[in-house]
């Protein structure tokens, strides 16, 4: 069994999740909503369980790869975050088509803008969220 190099801690969580593709430019929306599940968080990124990629002339995946100015917003509890797809591959084990997607998230996690969210997160008590934001980003 090959030992994976995690950078940091994983914080596992089943949370319903929005995505969409925007420009970087102005923020249009591209493509989406589409609905998923977080699987789990990590200071730099997370992993998403959605039930399909492709919308149309765009992949949630391969589209901001091929084109910087595309980004993804993933938004759970009203906390709206922009990251960049990683990866992603067929879920094993799920009944119907399902994809697993990695991204990282956009901002560092000491910008203004993360802790702008985790003073988003304290207003809204935003369930497990609160923890893990301030575990992490409150440095």
């Amino acid at each position: 069994m090959k030992k994976q190099k995690r950078v940091a801690e994983r914080y596992e969580c089943l949370m319903p999740v929005s995505l969409l593709l925007k420009s970087a430019i102005d923020g249009q929306r591209l493509a989406g909503p589409e609905t998923g599940l977080l699987c789990n968080i990590s200071p730099g990124g997370a992993a998403l369980l959605v039930d399909r990629l492709e919308f149309g002339q765009y992949h949630l995946v391969e589209s901001p790869q091929e084109d910087e100015n595309q980004v993804l917003e993933l938004t759970t509890n009203e906390i709206e975050i922009i990251c960049r797809p990683i990866w992603f591959h067929m879920a094993d084990g799920q009944e119907g088509r399902r994809f697993r997607l990695g991204v990282a998230f956009v901002q560092p996690a000491g910008s203004d803008e993360m802790r702008e969210i985790i003073q988003n997160v304290d207003q809204k008590e935003a369930g497990g969220w609160k923890d893990v934001w301030h575990r992490w980003f409150a440095k």
